[in-house]
């Protein structure tokens, strides 16, 4: 096999490997929140995480000064199968101090997947407090997952 070939192989391999890491299927137990037939799986980093072509891909600009939230719903089957679902996803992030912000979701589809991307500026190093809102369609009263992260700003 040529090395380019090799080359070329290994790219493609360590892209795939970034995009599931990017969007989280088997929840750690301080990513998944569970309501009922409902599960939400989310996950916040700083967009200097992204591997150049995943950012490229999905318009992101990476920074350490940049976060972003990943959110996936999905349904839970009558086995153990599960299956993505369309929602309606709202929310905020906030500093210690209380400064607060509106984080603007938008949804993303691939291969069956439905994820729902949101940006957000870290301004300082600190504790950041994610409050997110994830309605099923038709559904009206929200469920809610809050969790914090830590980030560093340089």
């Amino acid at each position: 096999m040529r090395a380019t070939h090799k080359i070329g192989l290994m790219i493609g391999l360590i892209v795939m490997l970034l995009l599931a890491l990017l969007i989280p299927r088997t929840g750690h137990a301080d990513q998944t929140a569970s309501f009922g037939d409902v599960v939400i799986r989310y996950n916040a980093i700083s967009t200097d995480q992204l591997f150049p072509a995943v950012a490229q891909t999905y318009g992101i600009e990476r920074s350490n000064r940049n976060g972003l939230v990943n959110i996936a719903v999905e349904k839970k089957g009558g086995t153990d199968a599960s299956e993505m679902i369309a929602a309606v996803v709202t929310g905020k992030v906030a500093d210690l101090t209380g400064h607060s912000r509106p984080i603007r979701f938008r949804e993303t589809r691939e291969d069956g997947a439905v994820d729902y991307l949101g940006e957000f500026p870290i301004d300082a190093s600190g504790t950041y407090v994610f409050t997110i809102n994830v309605s099923k369609l038709g559904q009206t009263t929200p469920y809610t997952v809050k969790f914090n992260r830590d980030y560093v700003a340089d």
